[in-house]
Order: C-alpha cells, then structure tokens, then sequence
C-alpha cells in the first residue's frame, strides 16, 4: 500500500493536464472541484498537493478504464450538473438535505476540523487551549470577511457584534489572505477561518512559524465530505466503485498525511481521534 501512494505522490504534479479526455465519451467522468487551496491547489510550489489532488490521483489510477477529466467550478454549477444527471463527481461536499435531494453520496472521503480563532503565535499564551467567541471580542480586535458564513453558531454571535468597535469587516474578495496580512501587522488580534487554510497561507507567505489555532468554544463538529454524484444508474454505479476503494485506502497512513501535513502540530492528536473514531466509521 505504501508503494502505490508514493506513485500517486509522485503523479501529482502531472496527471491533471496528461489525462484529460474529450467531451462526451461514455466512458468519461468528469470530476468537478472549485479553486480552494489547500483543498486543491493549482498553482505555485505545493500545487497538486491538497487532500482532494490525492483523492482525485487515487480514483484516477483505481479507475483506468474510464477515462478523466477535471473541471474547476464553483459549487452553483457542480450541484447544477449533479441535478441534471451529467457524468460528473465531486470531491469533499458536505451533505445537507437540499443536496440528499439531488445526489448520492459516499463513505467520508474528507475530513476537516471546524472553524477556529487563529491569532499571533506570539500572544497565544494569554488565551486558554478553547475560547469563547463572545469573550474575544470583547477584550480583542476581531477580522472577518462580509462575504464568509463561518457556520451558524459562529454566525450568531457574530451577528450581536456587527456594530462593536473591535470587529472588523473585511469586503474584499479574498476571503483570508488579507485578513491574516492584517494579524501579522498587528492591526487585529485575530481572524477566524479553517485551520488548513491559515496553515497554507502561513507558509505560502514564510510566516509557518508566527500563528497559532485556538478551538472555539462555538466552532462545532468536524466536517466530513464525501464524493456527489448524480442521482442516476450512472451515479450509484460509480459510488459502489469509490466505496470500494476508499473502504482499501483511507486506513493507510499517507491517505491520512494528506490532511495532517496541512494542520498545525497541536490539532493533529485530535484530528487523529476523529480520523479513527468517526472517520473511518462512518457510513
């Protein structure tokens, strides 16, 4: 098993364009994922090295006889292609009831700790291992973006600061890169936002070393995502045949490195727990 995900690592960098395959095959599938690093990363010096690029290599080479094509796509357009019964799969979606509607899914294929507060590493020490929200806010300088839901607890007590001094409102279209250039420049006290995606941003810009992630006390449940596909004879096929190989991979360790290797040190003992408790138990 090891052996054959040092193949896929060493695939990463160059399947995505090798692969593709005309429109309209039968035999094609269509995986559609949006632009969301470190979930998948197109460009730059860890492109092809996100959860869903080891996920998407791995169906790839368990699949041979289809044929591969990825489509970056915001979620509108893949729940849209899903509805309408095209031969598409989506990495990493989270199922709710409008989606359970419209497509079949499968055994957890991501999993992704909830929405934390991210502060200097420098000041981490005068908070507590989890923090109240409320209790932030209202001794400390809070960035969010307007743009953003952070879930609905978070959004609730979000929404009873909207007018507080120490909230700031970020309308910018990048969703946490300017507010994390805001942290490191002391103009906030914190940011919130998924551990993954402060920890790629960190070193993306050289500061892997200067934050820290606090859990918050309102942050909830870790996420799991499964493969979508369509509500079709299609789709359930394709399911039976991604269980499959999920059911044989996630329990090896590199499946798992691929989300570890995104997370700070000190989430990974709890990531680890999930992973084993609820993870790879899960139906």
């Amino acid at each position: 098993m090891k052996a054959t995900f040092l193949i896929i690592l060493c695939f990463l960098g160059s399947w995505s364009m090798a692969q593709e395959s005309a429109p309209g095959e039968e035999n094609t599938i269509t995986w559609m994922h949006a632009d969301f690093a470190p979930a998948r990363i197109i460009g730059g010096p860890f492109a092809g090295q996100g959860p869903s690029d080891m996920i998407h290599a791995l169906m790839w080479q368990e699949l041979p006889d289809y044929h591969h094509k990825l489509v970056t796509a915001n979620m509108a357009r893949t729940l849209d292609e899903i509805k309408n019964g095209k031969q598409v799969l989506s990495v990493g979606l989270f199922p709710t009831p409008e989606r359970a509607r419209i497509a079949l899914f499968s055994l957890p294929c991501v999993l992704s700790p909830p929405i934390a507060l991210i502060v200097r590493q420098e000041d981490s020490a005068k908070w507590p291992a989890s923090i109240s929200l409320k209790d932030f806010i209202e001794g400390s300088r809070l960035g969010i973006s307007r743009s953003r839901s952070y879930g609905p607890a978070v959004d609730e007590v979000l929404n009873g600061f909207r007018e507080h001094d120490n909230l700031f409102v970020d309308s910018s279209d990048k969703l946490f890169e300017n507010l994390m250039k805001m942290l490191l420049l002391r103009r906030i006290d914190g940011v919130l936002g998924y551990p993954f995606e402060a920890v790629f941003n960190a070193r993306m810009t050289g500061a892997a070393d200067r934050i820290a992630v606090i859990p918050l006390a309102e942050g909830g449940q870790y996420l799991i995502g499964r493969i979508a596909a369509p509500q079709t004879d299609w789709g359930a096929e394709m399911i039976v045949r991604v269980n499959e190989i999920l059911r044989r991979n996630r329990p090896d360790p590199s499946y798992r490195e691929a989300f570890t290797r995104w997370l700070p040190t000190s989430t990974h003992a709890d990531f680890n727990r999930i992973y084993e408790s609820q993870f790879l138990e899960r139906k």
